[in-house]
């Protein structure tokens, strides 16, 4: 489970209350608290907007507080689940460094989060294993194993694997997305 006192430890050091982080975030109130009160699991959609709200990068609501080694072993790598969009993140650079960020993210059959994200930077991705669809603005486009795509992380986007196979793809960002 998502450990949303980091949400609260945050948003209390910036002096925000529940209603600040809402106006800035586009997260209702009620859903904060009850991510801060560890009732619930954000999605990956309502993570990224808190983040926006709150000027920090994912990996800072992910990871920990320090990792001076610029090396990720691949039995080392922190793993994120998100249960309600059938996806899981490996982190395959350090967290909390540098100004790019790779992952891996295997998608199950069954996305369900629907909606777009943007923030800063841009990101390029690769696809491993399977299929995955990417939506950017009002347009689709299928990627196919050894497909690779690059886009503009401030265009609205999304991705999900419409197939019935579990998709396996990399990324690279900038603009500490994670």
């Amino acid at each position: 489970m998502f450990d949303g006192q980091k949400i609260k430890k945050l948003r209390i050091e910036q002096s925000l209350s529940l209603k600040d982080l809402s106006d800035r975030s586009g997260v209702s109130i009620s859903m904060i608290s009850q991510i801060e009160r560890r009732n619930t699991d954000p999605t990956l959609t309502t993570l990224y907007k808190l983040c926006r709200g709150l000027d920090v990068s994912i990996s800072t609501l992910l990871g920990t507080d320090e990792q001076a080694l610029q090396l990720v072993r691949k039995a080392e790598r922190k793993t994120i689940s998100f249960p309600q969009s059938n996806s899981k993140y490996q982190l395959l650079t350090p967290i909390n460094e540098g100004t790019i960020e790779m992952i891996m993210i295997h998608l199950e059959p069954g996305q369900e989060d629907q909606q777009l994200v943007e923030h800063t930077g841009e990101e390029c991705g690769y696809v491993l294993q399977g299929e995955l669809t990417i939506v950017l603005g009002d347009n689709e486009h299928i990627l196919y194993e050894g497909d690779s795509i690059r886009f503009k992380s401030t265009t609205p986007h999304r991705f999900f694997n419409h197939t019935n196979k579990t998709s396996i793809s990399v990324w690279a960002m900038t603009g500490r997305v994670l």
